[in-house]
């Protein structure tokens, strides 16, 4: 049997859609979708980067510059842009809560799902909502301090959780970047393709499109930006969270393979000492076995040339039941 065989040196599960859906999680599907649904009966509108909802606002109505005054985060509420500066800094807290459109939290709560049982076991219900929630307000900010070179006359509009989700789903880059993903790729490879594409086409649709207001080009791009920080971050620190280590020497690892955070679930918590005492009696059981075999071998061998030189009637009978018991194991 290979080393790499025994049972303490076998891989832990893979990283992948597979863990529980745990509190934070709940919480945040949750609160978008009855955000959303607050934001509709506020500001009388299910797009927020529509011609008709920016019409209403320029005609002063009621209802859509509530709505734009408590969720609808543009760069000229924390910037002057193009002379114009509408003070909302308060809204780097709120804006993330809602979508831009009825199509955008779906697909929003559909993607913190995803994030929440990739990542919430693993980094804690605590850090996991201060990754998703710091990257929203931080990209939402560096969105609106850049966004209003980018797409011209028109409106950058910074909605949403994009920033936050694009940040979490970062993290397998550093978590298991070689584990074999769709079509037999690396998931780091699958997962930098895959944000690339997304901040591509926001990027495109931001600059070129049409209307009054256009889509934020540069939240998802920030949004990336902040998880791979923060994964660096943790990896500079020997913190990055073990999915597919197994048990193996510390001189073999490098500082962010080492055992780091796991979770706060205490019933699914991993006891490391443990792990390494029953590593240690298997090693220790191997160790006894492969000594015993090397007796039985050189005892064979000395049995194998008495009968060479006397005949087999020279034998013991501790002899003949010890060649008995060899020849059985064959």
């Amino acid at each position: 049997m290979g080393y790499e065989d025994r049972d303490y040196f076998q891989s832990k599960p893979k990283f992948e859609f597979s863990s529980g859906l745990h509190k934070g999680t709940k919480g945040l599907m949750i609160a978008l979708v009855a955000a959303f649904i607050a934001s509709i009966v506020v500001s009388d509108s299910f797009e927020y980067a529509g011609k008709e909802f920016w019409a209403n606002v320029a005609l002063g109505n009621e209802k859509a510059r509530l709505g734009y005054q408590l969720f609808v985060l543009a760069p000229q509420n924390v910037i002057p842009v193009r002379g114009d500066f509408d003070p909302g800094h308060w809204k780097l807290l709120t804006h993330w809560l809602v979508a831009p459109g009825i199509i955008s939290v779906i697909l929003d709560v559909l993607f913190v799902y995803f994030a929440g049982r990739m990542l919430e076991q693993l980094f804690g219900t605590q850090r996991f909502l201060l990754l998703l929630i710091g990257a929203c307000v931080f990209s939402g900010l560096l969105a609106a301090l850049v966004d209003g070179w980018l797409v011209g006359e028109k409106i950058s509009v910074i909605m949403g959780p994009t920033g936050g989700v694009i940040a979490c789903f970062m993290a397998p880059v550093w978590i298991a970047p070689r584990q074999k993903s769709i079509f037999n790729w690396p998931l780091r490879n699958v997962a930098l393709g895959l944000v690339a594409l997304f901040a591509g086409v926001s990027l495109m649709m931001g600059i070129f499109g049409e209307g009054p207001a256009v889509l934020s080009p540069t939240q998802l791009i920030w949004g990336a930006a902040i998880g791979a920080g923060h994964m660096m971050w943790l990896k500079k620190r020997g913190r990055v969270p073990s999915i597919a280590g197994g048990f193996q020497q510390e001189d073999n690892l490098q500082p962010w393979e080492k055992p780091g955070y796991l979770n706060s679930y205490e019933e699914k918590s991993f006891d490391e000492r443990k792990f390494l005492a029953t590593a240690d009696k298997q090693r220790r059981e191997e160790e006894k076995a492969v000594e015993q075999r090397q007796k039985d071998k050189a005892k064979l061998d000395e049995i194998l040339e008495k009968i060479s030189q006397k005949g087999i009637d020279s034998l013991s009978r501790a002899e003949r039941k010890f060649l008995d018991e060899q020849s059985k194991k064959k």
